[in-house]
């Protein structure tokens, strides 16, 4: 056999999906509809002429650059199955945490609050749903890191939930 070849399950091999891997696919869909029903709720509220855009603070960005490096750190430690870069990406994920907190602060020294704008309430309202989103995937890093448990299911969550801050930070932002 070439080392390109496809290899096949054992005769009799048991084919059917993981229950944790059915649950994380519900949860992720899940969570995507939660989004994509802001997202409408986001396009059908923008043509209102009481919309007023406000810039995105500049600490969602470094937030952005450290969610990315997360990602990233938490894949070579699945990978690798290395508990340093495990670690070193539960701490940018609360670096993200605390650069939306002083997000919200610039937003607020701007003089923009949750009921102010329209566009200022969808920001608030969608970083804070994604940080809530965010943090259960912290905690469940932490266990993962304390427990010394499998960390596939938990890197997929942690991927999407990049994956979601960058639809949202986008979206936002235009």
């Amino acid at each position: 056999m070439t080392s390109s070849a496809v290899e096949l399950p054992a005769h009799g091999a048991d084919l059917r999906p993981r229950a944790g891997d059915i649950m994380c696919i519900v949860l992720l869909g899940v969570v995507a509809m939660l989004f994509a029903g802001f997202t409408a709720a986001y396009f059908i509220r923008r043509p209102s002429p009481d919309w007023v855009p406000i810039a995105i603070p500049s600490w969602s960005w470094l937030g952005t650059a450290a969610l990315v490096v997360s990602s990233a750190l938490l894949e070579g430690a699945r990978r690798r199955q290395n508990r340093s870069l495990l670690g070193a990406s539960i701490l940018l994920g609360f670096v993200f945490l605390g650069s939306q907190v002083l997000s919200w602060n610039e937003l607020s020294a701007a003089g923009v609050y949750l009921p102010s704008t329209p566009h200022g309430s969808f920001y608030f309202m969608l970083t804070a749903v994604h940080g809530v989103h965010l943090l259960c995937g912290l905690l469940a890093l932490i266990y993962t890191a304390v427990r010394r448990a499998e960390i596939r299911w938990v890197a997929g969550y942690w991927h999407f939930m990049g994956l979601i801050w960058l639809y949202t930070l986008l979206l936002l932002a235009n």
